[in-house]
């Protein structure tokens, strides 16, 4: 067979092709990963999706194996279990992967048995992790809230800010280089001649990187970062937003990951192998530790570096600590003012007041100052300007900057004699230019360093992933078979045909047990060649089961299809012990609620021949079909399909029915008849039933019991009819 192409599969065009090989890198480890059914993976790329990734995986399976659902449940009310169980086993994952999982682990026919025999071994090891983490310090508990916020990780994201960085060379080579790649597509990429005019040229940017050696930085400029002409294809060094952009925008899922790495970390290191396979648990739990460094807004954290955190926070406090440095200064030259006397001679007031007075005839208010100034004393002057100083030593010390970036500060408060001080709108603009720019840049040199550190995560933060979505799948297969106390079913495959299952239980029965709604009794049950483990049964593969109105015949049929579905899926079953001969089909047949008309005679008709004609090894679990059509002809339509089907020498057939008598008669192959019995009414008036059939017994249904119930808990005119009837059952 020519080996399978990715157009080849069902439900892939040319865009999710170009999709899917541009994230996995190729087209062959995208088929490893549609094999592998990673969907949270597959998923996670743009315009795929949870449900097209898993219906992607089905048709890969389907397309090389030739297996699908059908092949093995081969009737509407078989599937209508199958998904019954696959539903009640889902609520035990955390994931929309485990449970995507399971849907492609349906049942096979039993010539697969090595690849069900494959899963059987998951089946263990799941089971095996459940025991262990059940007797951990940590509980299950954790395990699932952590597993519970695991979502597909995004992918790379264009959508990155870098709009006002520029990157900056004198190398014309360079200059197209960096036109023509990526980077272009990001920065502006500026081409330096003038070197008279370079200050200029790059002020405008909050970030510059300057590729190459060939130039002194100027220190009046504190947004340039220098890289080397060597470094200048390491993607990290101009653009870290591309890496750290991909861990921000999933950091949820991958501190989610890590944190269930330090707890495996806790189990017993002999085992982890066996759930983990060859994870580096070391390298995921150091990732979750390196994402502590960076916030969800792909920016690095203000606490990564005492630098950062502090121009940071002179950035973002500068308003708030100068509206309260010059409240307090306002508040002081107030003060000193109104605690101040001055003493002018006659000529001195006469003279301000001319001033003053001039003030419309070309004389300004700075001129008065001035005035004022000749005849105050110099030291309120001296006052006022170590207020002012005071002040912006202030201004400087709470917002902890350093002798430099003081210096931008320098006047911000005018040494004037002026009421109240207002700071100088130039210098402050200045100065915060300056803050912003040199934040940036420290920013951007942790970006660079971050981004470089977070890169090597990126693998192992992918294959953790699929880690962590794998140990959930074991997981929720482990709590399903710990919390209903399941066991795996042994194989006899080549031993005879049939089923021994020895305190079986219907799994749906079971679940209400669980939560406390009912108590449900096991059942014990053998058919066909492997039936001779129970002793006194001679290994007939046709059975007739008769027996009492609620006894539990349809409970039986049901428990006994589950049963083989999750034998045949690979999966534990609800019995102490069941030993499986394996089949290649599985039929069951519901009861019919339906009215006796030829369209729904001939349609049974029709499904029954299709059965029969069946060449491959199959179990028939039917539910009283005599409802076909009326008892007599139902007795001798059903016999003449038991001999067929007891014909085929590997298949096996239950059959429950009241007609169990008629039906023998007209049968030509060996059958045996069984009966679940009725032995009367309890105390409370509820039916008393062995719910486990009697070998070779014809158990009648007990109408009369109900009769007798209904007698006893009624009264007046009612329990006179009921009395009557009991009568006739009697005579």
């Amino acid at each position: 067979m020519n080996a399978i192409k990715l157009r080849d599969i069902r439900g892939i065009g040319p865009s999710s092709e170009k999709k899917l090989v541009s994230y996995f890198g190729s087209e062959s480890l995208v088929l490893n990963a549609l094999r592998g059914s990673r969907i949270a993976e597959i998923s996670s790329i743009d315009g795929i999706g949870e449900r097209f990734a898993l219906s992607l995986c089905r048709n890969l399976h389907y397309q090389e194996t030739g297996e699908q659902i059908q092949d093995f449940l081969k009737t509407e009310d078989t599937i209508l279990i199958y998904n019954r169980i696959i539903d009640l086993i889902s609520k035990f994952g955390n994931t929309f992967y485990s449970r995507s999982k399971l849907y492609l682990y349906f049942p096979l026919p039993i010539t697969a048995l090595a690849k069900i025999i494959d899963r059987q071994l998951i089946t263990r090891l799941g089971l095996e992790l459940y025991t262990i983490i059940e007797k951990s310090a940590n509980s299950l508990t954790e395990y699932d809230a952590l597993l519970r916020h695991l979502t597909p990780l995004k992918e790379h994201s264009d959508s990155i800010d870098t709009a006002s960085r520029a990157v900056a060379t004198t190398d014309k080579s360079i200059y197209k280089e960096l036109l023509s790649n990526i980077i272009g597509n990001y920065c502006e990429i500026l081409f330096i001649e003038d070197y008279e005019k370079i200050n200029d040229t790059l002020a405008g940017s909050d970030e510059v990187i300057w590729i190459g050696n060939d130039y002194t930085l100027d220190d009046e400029l504190p947004n340039i970062i220098s890289v080397s002409e060597s470094q200048r294809h390491e993607i990290n060094r101009i653009l870290p937003e591309k890496t750290l952009t991909f861990f921000a925008q999933n950091k949820n899922t991958l501190v989610t990951i890590a944190k269930l790495a330090s707890l495996l970390q806790k189990l017993p290191s002999d085992k982890l192998a066996n759930y983990i396979g060859e994870m580096n648990l070391n390298m995921l739990v150091d990732m979750g530790e390196e994402l502590k460094n960076l916030e969800e807004t792909g920016e690095p954290s203000s606490s990564l570096n005492k630098e950062f955190s502090r121009l940071l926070k002179a950035e973002t406090s500068f308003e708030m600590v100068l509206e309260e440095v010059l409240l307090t200064l306002n508040d002081e030259l107030e003060k000193m003012l109104q605690d101040t006397t001055i003493h002018l001679e006659g000529e001195k007031v006469l003279a301000l007041l001319k001033g003053f007075s001039a003030e419309g005839q070309g004389y300004s208010a700075n001129s008065s100052r001035e005035d004022l100034r000749e005849y105050l004393d110099d030291e309120l002057y001296l006052a006022v300007e170590e207020i002012i100083n005071k002040a912006e030593n202030e201004l400087s010390s709470k917002l902890f900057l350093l002798d430099e970036e003081t210096d931008y500060l320098n006047g911000i408060f005018p040494r004037e004699l002026k009421f109240p001080i207002d700071p100088q709108d130039e210098i402050k603009n200045r100065f915060t230019e300056y803050l912003r720019k040199k934040c940036s840049s420290k920013a951007f040199e942790l970006k660079v360093d971050l981004a470089q550190k977070l890169q090597r995560y990126e693998e192992v933060a992918m294959e953790g992933l699929h880690c962590m979505l794998e140990l959930d799948y074991l997981l929720m297969i482990g709590k399903f078979a710990g919390s209903y106390n399941l066991a795996l079913p042994e194989f006899l495959e080549g031993k005879g045909t049939g089923l021994y299952v020895k305190e079986g239980r219907n799994l749906f029965l079971a679940q209400q047990e669980l939560k406390g709604q009912l108590k449900v009794e096991s059942v014990s049950y053998a058919l066909g060649e492997l039936g001779k483990i129970a002793n006194g049964v001679n290994g007939e593969r046709i059975v007739l089961l008769s027996g009492a109105n609620s006894g539990g015949k349809t409970t039986l049929l049901v428990a006994l299809a589950i049963i083989i579905i999750l034998s045949q899926m690979g999966l534990p079953v609800p019995c102490y012990e069941a030993k499986i001969g394996g089949f290649k089909e599985l039929h069951y047949y519901r009861k019919s609620t339906g009215h006796i008309n030829a369209g729904a005679f001939e349609s049974t008709l029709r499904t029954l021949s299709q059965m029969i004609m069946s060449p491959n090894s199959r179990l028939v679990l039917a539910d009283e079909m005599e409802s076909i059509s009326e008892p007599g002809a139902s007795a001798r339509v059903i016999a003449a399909f038991l001999d067929l089907l007891g014909r085929s020498p590997d298949s096996v057939g239950i059959f429950v029915t009241h007609l169990a008598q008629e039906i023998s008669k007209y049968c030509k192959e060996g059958l045996r008849i069984d009966g679940i019995e009725a032995k009367g009414l309890s105390e409370n008036l509820e039916l008393i039933v062995d719910r486990t059939p009697k070998y070779y017994t014809y158990a009648r249904s007990t109408p009369e019991l109900i009769v007798q119930r209904l007698q006893k808990i009624s009264k007046g005119t009612e329990k006179e009819i009921y009395s009557y009837i009991l009568e006739v059952f009697d005579s």
